[in-house]
C-alpha cells in the first residue's frame, strides 16, 4: 500500500510530554482533562456507553451531538492517557474502549444512533462517529489491538453501504473522511477511499458553506461564510485523500484555502477568529472559539507530516504557546468559551458574540470547547517529532518532550518557546539523521554536538545532524531572536493598526490584574466542591479620594490598563528580562519585556462591562509610564494589541 505523504507520526505513546509540558498535563489530570466525564456523565461519558440524552437540550434526535461531544472527550482522553504514561488514566481509557466495543452492532455501525427510529442519515450520525473513531485509531496506534481496528474498519464499512448517493450530508457528515483514511492506513481496504472521493465530489456539488476542494481551488475565502471551528475540520479532508491518492489538486485545495484563512482570518496569537462562531476578520476584541484551536491545531499538525513543510511546525507553536494557553486557568480547572486578544473582562456578559462565553468554567451546556481543551496537550504534544521512512527523526515543533521508539530513545529538554534554545540528549546508539526546524523567526542559529561547534546549512527549514549517536550524544540548537514591534492588520475590520510586540515564538500582553469571581454558573450536573464557574474582571487599586467632586478623573487615571504606545516605538526601546524558573511557567512567567507607554486617561470609561475598541486612531496622554508585557499565554485578561498616543513632538 502506497502512501503520499512525506513524513509520518510516531505511534501514540512513543512520544511524551517533559518538563513544563507534562506539569500542565498532570495538572489537567487533577483538572478538567481527566474528570469532564464524572463531572457531566450524561454529555461527556454515556453517549456512547449508556446511549442516554441530555434532558436540558430538549426534545428530538441528540445523539449526534452527543457523540461529537463525547467522541472528542474520549478521542482526547486516549491520547492523553499514552501521552502523559499515566496507568491509571490508561486503565480508565481501556475500560471506555472495551465497553464501546460491546456495543458494536451486528452490521458494523458503532456509533450514537440506537434507537429503531434514529435519523441514520442526519448529518450528525457521520460527524458524531467520526470522533469517537479517531479516539479508537488512536487507541489501536497505541496497544496494537487488532480488535479495535477490526471494529472501526466494520463501522467504516457500514457507512460505505450505507452512505451512498444522495444520503451524504455537506457540513458536519464529511468528516467521516477523515478515519476512513486512518483506517485505510491501516487495512489497506481501496473501498473507503473511495467512498473519500465520492463523498469529496458530493461535497462540490452540494455545497453549503464552501467547503468544497474546488471551492477551495478557485474561490476566495470570505468571512462568514463557514463555522470557524467547522473550517479547522473541513479543511483538511482533501489533504488526507491526497495521502492515499496522490492527486495534487487535493493537497493544492487545502494549502490554498489555509493560506486564506492565515492571511485574513487569524490573529497574530495564532488564534483562528470566530466573530459569533464563523470566520471574521482580524480584530483586537474579535472574539476566538476554544474548539477553533484544537482542530486548526490537528489542520497544522496534519499538513506538517503531510508536506514535511517547517511552517505548520511554526503555526502549531505560534497557536498552542499563545492563543490556546490564554483561555486556560492555570490550575486547569476551567477555560473559556470565547477568548479575545484584548479582554479586561471575562464574564456572563463581557462577550461580543454571544452569552456567557468568555467566563471560565470546567464545562459548559455545550461542551464542545472543554473537550477541545482536552484534545489540544497530547496533539500539541504528538506533533512535535516526526519520521521519515528510514526513521530519520524531525523536530517539527519546539517543547521538552521524550521519544523512545525501536531502537532511538532521545530527550528534549528546554524552555522554549520562554528561552531560545533546545538541546537533544541521545541515549541510544544507532545510524539516523536529526533534523531540527529552523522557526520563520530566527536570525539565525548555532549548532554544537557534544559541546562543539558545527557549521551546518539550512534547507527546506531545516539543519540535519546525521551521524552514529552514542549514549550520551547531545545536540544544542541556539536560535537569535529579535523583538518585533509591528502594526496589527486590521484593514478588513476598524482599520486602527494597533501596535503589538513578538518576541520568538511567542507575542506579548500588558498582564491586566485579575479578580477571580466564583459563580454558580449554569452547569447541568451541580458542581463537586473544588470546582467552580468564574467572572474574570480587572482589578485596580482605588485611590484615596480627597476631593469628592473629582472622583471619576481619579478613578480614570488609576485604571492601570488606561495608555497607549508611540507610534514609532521600536524593538530598541525595549529590555529583555529573563527569570528563572518559579514554579509553573504559565502562572509565573520566564520572560518580561520591559518598555515605556503613556498614561491615555479617556481610553476606556471608568464603569465598562465589555472589553471596547478605542475610540479614535490616536489617544491623547497625561504623561510617561513603564511598561511590562508578559507572554501571552500567562494571561487571562490583558491588553495585547495597544493603541497609539498623540505625542507633541
Amino acid at each position: 500500500m502506497k502512501t503520499f505523504q512525506k513524513l509520518d507520526r510516531f505511534p501514540l505513546g512513543s512520544i511524551n510530554a517533559e518538563g513544563f509540558l507534562k506539569d500542565q498535563m498532570a495538572l489537567g489530570k487533577d483538572g478538567m482533562c481527566a474528570h469532564l466525564h464524572e463531572l457531566e456523565p450524561d454529555m461527556i461519558n454515556n453517549p456512547y456507553i449508556n446511549k442516554t440524552y441530555v434532558k436540558a437540550w430538549g426534545n428530538g434526535d441528540q445523539s449526534g451531538w452527543g457523540g461529537e461531544i463525547s467522541g472528542n472527550y474520549w478521542t482526547g482522553y486516549i491520547q492523553y492517557a499514552y501521552t502523559l504514561g499515566d496507568e491509571e488514566m490508561i486503565k480508565t481509557a481501556t475500560s471506555w474502549v472495551d465497553t464501546m466495543l460491546t456495543k458494536q452492532r451486528e452490521d458494523g455501525y458503532l456509533g450514537t444512533y440506537y434507537e429503531p427510529d434514529a435519523k441514520i442519515y442526519e448529518d450528525y450520525n457521520a460527524w458524531g462517529t467520526a470522533c469517537a473513531m479517531r479516539g479508537l485509531i488512536a487507541f489501536y496506534e497505541a496497544t496494537g489491538r487488532k480488535d479495535v481496528i477490526d471494529a472501526v474498519h466494520r463501522c467504516m464499512l457500514w457507512f460505505c453501504r450505507t452512505w451512498t448517493g444522495e444520503n451524504k450530508t455537506s457540513y458536519a457528515g464529511p468528516f467521516i473522511i477523515e478515519p476512513m483514511v486512518f483506517t485505510y492506513y491501516h487495512t489497506g481496504d481501496e473501498r473507503l477511499i473511495e467512498f473519500c472521493e465520492d463523498y469529496l465530489e458530493f461535497i462540490c456539488t452540494h455545497s453549503i458553506f464552501e467547503t468544497s476542494y474546488k471551492e477551495y481551488l478557485t474561490k476566495d475565502f470570505n468571512y462568514n461564510a463557514c463555522h470557524s471551528a467547522g473550517l479547522g475540520t473541513q479543511v483538511r479532508l482533501p489533504a488526507l485523500v491526497y495521502t492515499a491518492t496522490g492527486k495534487d489538486d487535493y493537497l493544492n485545495a487545502t494549502v490554498r484555502r489555509v493560506n486564506q484563512i492565515l492571511a485574513k482570518s487569524v490573529q497574530p496569537t495564532g488564534a483562528p477568529v470566530c466573530v459569533s462562531e464563523y470566520s471574521g476578520p482580524v480584530g483586537e476584541i474579535n472574539d476566538s472559539e476554544y474548539c477553533s484551536f484544537a482542530f486548526f491545531n490537528v489542520l497544522y499538525s496534519y499538513l506538517s507530516f503531510i508536506t514535511g513543510n517547517a511552517k505548520y511546525g511554526d503555526l502549531m507553536e505560534q497557536l498552542f504557546y499563545n492563543a490556546a494557553q490564554g483561555a486556560r486557568k492555570k490550575d486547569e480547572k476551567a477555560i473559556a468559551y470565547m477568548s479575545s486578544p484584548n479582554q479586561i473582562y471575562a464574564t456572563d456578559c463581557s462577550s461580543h458574540s454571544w452569552g456567557d462565553t468568555h467566563a471560565y468554567a470546567p464545562c459548559f451546556p455545550t461542551a464542545c470547547c472543554p473537550v477541545a481543551a482536552v484534545l489540544i496537550l497530547p496533539e500539541f504534544v504528538r506533533g512535535m517529532l516526526l519520521k521519515n521512512e528510514n526513521d530519520d527523526v524531525y523536530v517539527m515543533a519546539y517543547g521538552p518532550c521524550s521519544l523512545k521508539y525501536k531502537d532511538i530513545d532521545l530527550a528534549v529538554k528546554t524552555y522554549y518557546p520562554f528561552k531560545n534554545d533546545v538541546t537533544v540528549s541521545l541515549n541510544c546508539d544507532k545510524c539516523f539523521a536529526l533534523n531540527l526546524k529552523i522557526p520563520a523567526w530566527s536570525n539565525g542559529f548555532s549548532v554544537t554536538v557534544n559541546g562543539e561547534k558545527v557549521d551546518l546549512l539550512e534547507r527546506d527549514g531545516f539543519v540535519t545532524v546525521n551521524r552514529k549517536w552514542n549514549k550520551g550524544d547531545s545536540v544544542n540548537i541556539k536560535f537569535n531572536a529579535k523583538i518585533e514591534v509591528f502594526n496589527v492588520d486590521d484593514s478588513d475590520g476598524s482599520k486602527k493598526y494597533p501596535i503589538a510586540v513578538r518576541y520568538g515564538a511567542l507575542i506579548y500582553s500588558y498582564h491586566v490584574p485579575e479578580k477571580w469571581i466564583p459563580y454558580a454558573g449554569h452547569p447541568m450536573t451541580p458542581l463537586p466542591e473544588g470546582w467552580s464557574w468564574y467572572k474574570v474582571v480587572g482589578d485596580f487599586t482605588e485611590a484615596d479620594v480627597h476631593d469628592p467632586h473629582d472622583q471619576i478623573g481619579l478613578r480614570r487615571q488609576q485604571i492601570p490598563w488606561n495608555f497607549a504606545l508611540d507610534k514609532d516605538i521600536t524593538a530598541d526601546d525595549f529590555t529583555i528580562e529573563e527569570l528563572p524558573e518559579n514554579g509553573y511557567v504559565w502562572a509565573n512567567p520566564m520572560i518580561k519585556l520591559h518598555a515605556h507607554c503613556y498614561k491615555a486617561p479617556y481610553l476606556c470609561a471608568p464603569y465598562p462591562c465589555k472589553t471596547y475598541e478605542p475610540y479614535g486612531d490616536y489617544q491623547p496622554i497625561t504623561y510617561r509610564m513603564p511598561l511590562t508585557l508578559v507572554p501571552y499565554g500567562c494571561t487571562n485578561l490583558r491588553i495585547t494589541y495597544f493603541p497609539k498616543a498623540i505625542i507633541k513632538k
